[in-house]
């Protein structure tokens, strides 16, 4: 990875810039804990960039409007 994209990368994770997607409200696997996280995923160039919250997005997908049969 080249030290721009790792920039961008960070500067995503850290709120300071917008990701490409961001999908909200979505249930992650921690596998490492053995439990499920309810929060957000920041997206920038293919490469997850952040999980929590208040990420922004140039794209943003509701998962809980578009998956509520999953649950």
């Amino acid at each position: 990875m080249k030290k721009s994209e790792l920039t961008k990368l960070i500067n995503v994770a850290a709120g300071r810039e917008v990701a490409d997607l961001v999908l909200k409200n979505g249930k992650i696997i921690d596998v490492y804990q053995g439990s499920v996280l309810h929060g957000d995923v920041a997206i920038i160039d293919g490469k997850i960039a952040g999980i929590g919250e208040a990420y922004e997005g140039k794209e943003t997908v509701d998962l809980e409007v578009h998956c509520t049969w999953f649950y």
